[in-house]
């Protein structure tokens, strides 16, 4: 048995994704959108990037990412590395692209471009957004609290590509997805592995309710067993 935090409208559970996605009930997520594991087993504590606190490696980051237990949903929309990525169908949906320097030659050293795959696209699309290192343009001045972290901003332009409303992020991380989520009038179910990054994320979460319920109630955190 495991137990879901509820928080407002997003659902919570700390385990391994594919071990909780037998227990979600058939119609209750309209759209997967996720920052996968990009199966590079990177050791992130080894990171040399300006700004960057240095973090342990990525649990479940040591092999490719496959895609096929997600088809199974409406749409899907993941973060991942084309090369590195298994079962993408042939013929179906596209790549995105994120220009994460927006510039040429920025002099970084980190990739200049991530990628993702969406379902049910026609059409490549591309989102410019700086976000290397200390240089950010947005959330500058905040910690990062995940290695892989990505910006709210670019996760809620993901959200305006993707129908429904529920979004599954069955790799939460730091819960930038749930986050995008609130501020879009979306509801979430968020799984995550490891226990500090899901405490980190139930903690966002309920900052977030805080900032932007103001003289509002907050939602209480509650725990829903899951059989």
């Amino acid at each position: 048995m495991m137990d879901w935090v509820e928080i407002g409208d997003c659902r919570l559970a700390c385990g391994d994704c594919l071990d909780v996605l037998g227990t979600l009930e058939a119609g209750s997520v309209d759209a997967v959108v996720s920052d996968v594991p990009y199966g590079l087993n990177y050791d992130a504590s080894k990171s040399s990037q300006q700004g960057i606190t240095p973090f342990g490696p990525i649990e479940g980051d040591s092999e490719p990412f496959d895609v096929l237990p997600w088809l199974v949903f409406p749409d899907v929309l993941v973060w991942a590395l084309p090369q590195l990525t298994t079962n993408v169908p042939v013929g179906m949906g596209t790549w995105y692209a994120w220009d994460k320097t927006t510039r040429n030659d920025l002099g970084c050293c980190i990739s200049e471009y991530e990628y993702a795959w969406h379902m049910r696209a026609t059409k490549t699309r591309g989102y410019r957004h700086l976000w290397s290192g200390a240089y950010k343009a947005s959330e500058s001045g905040k910690t990062r609290l995940h290695p892989t972290q990505k910006p709210i901003a670019l996760m809620q332009w993901c959200l305006k590509h993707v129908k429904g409303e529920t979004i599954l992020d069955p790799y939460m991380g730091s819960g930038t997805t749930a986050i995008a989520c609130i501020r879009t009038g979306r509801k979430f179910i968020g799984i995550e592995l490891d226990p500090g990054y899901f405490a980190i994320a139930c903690k966002r979460i309920q900052d977030e309710y805080k900032r932007m319920a103001l003289f509002e109630p907050v939602p209480e955190m509650k725990q829903v067993a899951l059989f």
